[in-house]
């Protein structure tokens, strides 16, 4: 299409915007001036129609808007700003007709509601109206971005714009770290997992961030929402990780990127005319191409000319490993350079880049998992090694009548037991049969009955009272211990320090 034809189009297109804009404000100011509710039906639809034909113009405005071959473009934005403001009165007027037609009880009701519950639906209200007019920002900067960039000249650098675009898309990004917050106090207020007295205390800041956000000398609070404790909420709700407070320009710039920067393209690789070669013949000495990208790539080393015919297929597999690191280094150069994506997919970039690095990482771990079972499969046991002779070797052995038992009864073996043995029978146990299931049972019920095993002394000890003094490293007070050794019976050690490394806490 010629620049003449393109040109009457689009003025055939903003006159039809103009007459639209003209027809909605005439039929919104009657629904503001009528009380008659049939009237304002019948002029909510008529208001639905004008509305949708202008956003049907919107929609080709956009398009036109992303065209590099349009120059200037300032009639164009107007009339996409003025079209988005007429949406927005419409969503106004919508909502009003909704509430009317649907809730004068509810308003009564409303105004008989609990004051609490007044407040809260007045939150909810604040909030949603908040993230509209965040979205509202969001389409502005896009919109201006998209004209900016269409206006760039490829190969001309423009440092203002490009500033302005830096600036833009970190507003995009700010707004929607916002809305996902908001959006996520407004799902834990409806769920009543947080008061409406905290939304309250943010409700000033959000609202100044909201009016003065592109004002020259704005400075952001970023500690806005610290007060509610949105950490486990968000990593929950996977909120936040998709956008993260640094924009991508302050980590790199990809629009201001020169044109000597760029690396030059991968040159073709002359690959070797004979790949069969004759056990008599020398590998040819063809080299392949170098790419001379910030580092140089060493050429391929020259072949021995004798070569057996079983040696053939490793040596070109060697010959080709070089080209290997070409293309690699081509790859590796090529990714330096940040591709600039259109604003629509900016935000899918991040779950992407999450994506890849999940792939990556189940990648390592089946690597992984490989690893282990192939070790594993060495240790495979025998039959020999299914079952274990459980014969019974008595540690005094004695000669007895053959009617005694010959080993130990199964009972016990039975944990329950040990709990109705007092503590004289669980010390027996514990001091005279080492190394033991039993005397493994009687250790863990003693410890279940609060006494402690001291690893220096090889004694146990159980708190008399609440200890004096308690450490990261060991307790002092009253203790009563067990003297095995001398007496047999239970004894009282005031101002003992337990020093917890000797504590036998398996």
């Amino acid at each position: 299409m010629s620049m003449k034809k393109l040109q009457a189009e689009i003025d055939r297109v903003l006159k039809k915007v103009s007459e639209g804009v003209e027809t909605f404000d005439g039929i919104y100011d009657k629904i503001q001036s009528t009380n008659n509710t049939s009237q304002k039906e019948k002029y909510e639809q008529d208001l639905k129609k004008e509305i949708k034909k202008l956003q049907r113009l919107r929609d080709q405005i956009k398009t036109w808007l992303s065209s590099n071959e349009i120059k200037d473009k300032t009639s164009l934005l107007n009339n996409r700003k003025l079209i988005e403001s007429e949406m927005e009165r419409f969503k106004s007027v919508e909502r009003e007709m909704k509430t009317k037609a649907f809730s004068k009880e509810g308003l009564l009701q409303r105004e008989r509601m609990d004051p609490k519950e007044k407040e809260k639906a007045d939150t909810v209200d604040w909030i949603s109206n908040t993230v509209d007019e965040l979205s509202r920002q969001i389409e502005m900067a896009e919109a201006e971005i998209e004209t900016m960039l269409g206006t760039t000249k490829r190969g001309k650098k423009d440092h203002a714009k490009m500033e302005r675009i830096g600036e833009l898309e970190h507003l995009i990004e700010r707004d929607r770290w916002h809305i996902n917050r908001l959006e996520l106090i407004l799902r834990l207020l409806e769920n009543d997992q947080i008061s409406t007295e905290q939304v309250t205390g943010i409700k000033e800041d959000v609202q100044y961030y909201v009016e003065s956000n592109q004002e020259p000398d704005f400075e952001e609070d970023e500690y806005i929402y610290d007060d509610l404790n949105l950490e486990e909420e968000e990593q929950l709700y996977n909120v936040g990780k998709e956008h993260n407070t640094q924009s991508i320009e302050e980590e790199k710039p990809s629009i201001q990127l020169k044109e000597e920067e760029i690396p030059k393209p991968v040159t073709s690789i002359n690959p070797n005319p004979n790949p069969i070669i004759n056990s008599t013949e020398s590998l040819t000495d063809s080299k392949p191409e170098t790419i001379e990208d910030k580092t140089k790539v060493e050429t391929i080393s020259s072949v021995p000319k004798v070569v057996s015919a079983w040696t053939e297929p490793i040596k070109i597999v060697e010959q080709l490993k070089p080209v290997e690191k070409v293309l690699k280094t081509s790859v590796q150069s090529n990714d330096d350079i940040e591709l600039v994506l259109p604003p629509s997919l900016a935000d899918l970039a991040s779950s992407f880049e999450m994506i890849k690095k999940r792939a990556a990482a189940d990648q390592h771990d089946l690597q992984y998992t490989n690893h282990i079972l192939d070790s594993s499969l060495q240790f495979v046991p025998d039959l020999i090694d299914s079952e274990r002779p459980k014969s019974y070797q008595p540690q005094t052995p004695h000669i007895t009548p053959s009617y005694y038992p010959q080993q130990p009864l199964a009972i016990f073996e039975n944990p329950n037991l040990f709990e109705k043995f007092d503590m004289d029978a669980l010390f027996f146990i514990f001091y005279y049969q080492p190394g033991t299931y039993q005397q493994y049972l009687a250790a863990k019920e003693l410890k279940k009955q609060s006494w402690r095993f001291h690893k220096k002394y090889l004694t146990w000890f159980q708190r008399h009272e609440e200890p004096k003094t308690i450490t990261d490293d060991y307790e002092q007070g009253t203790y009563i211990y067990f003297d095995y050794e001398n007496a047999w019976c239970q004894r009282k050690k005031t101002e003992f320090r337990f020093e917890y490394c000797y504590l036998e806490d398996a």
